[in-house]
């Protein structure tokens, strides 16, 4: 039994805390946030203690594993001082806005020998995990062509996401959760080519992506935080291979909780088949294998730190074919 600190009680930190809560290995022991906590979601459940200051709850000796679920521009000042404490820690996504940050956080997690997650959700989302085994198989293991959009407003619940020294904008907040999947399903890009428009506050806020692989595959890649009030988060992903056709869609309220339409269907040329839609949760399946990982002292072999980097490489040439106009090749 693992015990949590879990770092942030936002939209994320309260999924995370329903997750953990659903979990036999770990407990979520206490809390750190500088709010007021009112929810009665979370008081009725909670046993645990609230903390305001983070500096206590890492002199917490019951402390296993840090779970940081803050603002993207805080992530390296708190991982740095969870690893600096000796505390594992797991990160929310993205995990830094530059590679220079992720140097220096890989480092500082190395040279205090404690482990490091980043929570990349789709590669633990069930649906998505049948999209990979597919692509494993003999019915798709040929992709040609991927298409993939994530659709949506700007999250509400905080003005930071509009900022892109703070936020990334919508390339870093939603972009992230396709370009690291694709790059799981075909591997290494060999160029991207981006474009996109801006936020009044200098923020990617509608990105549109090609990515181009080896052996001729392609990706064509879309999000938003544009997308005007009342237009339903959007998720897509469409994988055509010489064998076949995988669709998934999505269509739910203002953000994935309230999902109200999905449809995943398999087509080849003799037959339509629906896929069962799988009742499982992924923030269940990610933060239970982070903790099984180090119960057991495993490898971390779905989101391992050099994929990290990789997409967070991924973003920065985007980003920078954004701001030139130009194709960005990776070689």
């Amino acid at each position: 039994m693992k015990n949590i600190g879990l770092v942030g009680l936002g939209f994320i930190g309260s999924m995370h805390l329903k997750a953990y809560h659903s979990l036999e290995n770990c407990r979520v022991a206490a809390i750190c946030t500088r709010s007021e906590v009112e929810d009665k979601e979370i008081t009725d459940f909670f046993n645990g203690t609230f903390i305001s200051d983070y500096d206590e709850l890492l002199r917490r000796k019951d402390i296993d594993i840090i779970d940081i679920c803050l603002p993207t521009f805080l992530h390296e000042e708190y991982i740095v001082k969870a690893a600096r404490a000796g505390k594992h820690i797991i990160c929310e996504k993205p995990l830094t806005l530059s590679l220079e940050s992720a140097k220096r956080i890989f480092k500082e997690v190395q040279d205090h020998g404690v482990r490091l997650f980043v929570g990349h959700l789709l590669r633990f989302w069930p649906e998505y995990q049948t999209i990979k085994s597919y692509s494993e198989s003999d019915q798709l293991k040929d992709i040609e062509i991927v298409h993939a959009q994530r659709l949506g407003q700007t999250p509400e619940w905080s003005d930071w996401f509009q900022h892109p020294e703070k936020s990334g904008g919508a390339l870093f907040d939603l972009h992230i959760h396709d370009i690291d999947f694709i790059s799981y399903l075909l591997g290494e890009a060999e160029s991207v080519y981006a474009a996109g428009t801006k936020n009044n506050y200098g923020a990617w806020d509608h990105i549109m992506t090609t990515l181009l692989f080896k052996n001729n595959r392609k990706a064509f890649v879309e999000a938003s935080h544009r997308m005007p009030n009342g237009y339903p988060f959007t998720m897509l992903f469409r994988a055509q291979a010489a064998q076949g056709t995988l669709e998934y869609r999505v269509a739910a309220g203002e953000n994935i909780e309230q999902i109200n339409h999905q449809q995943f269907v398999y087509y080849n040329d003799k037959t339509k088949s629906s896929i069962d839609i799988v009742d499982g949760d992924a923030f269940q399946n990610e933060l239970s294998y982070f903790v099984q990982c180090l119960e057991t002292n495993q490898e971390n072999h779905v989101i391992p730190l050099e994929d990290v980097f990789y997409t967070l490489k991924l973003l920065k040439a985007i980003e920078a074919s954004l701001k030139t106009g130009q194709k960005i090749s990776l070689y």
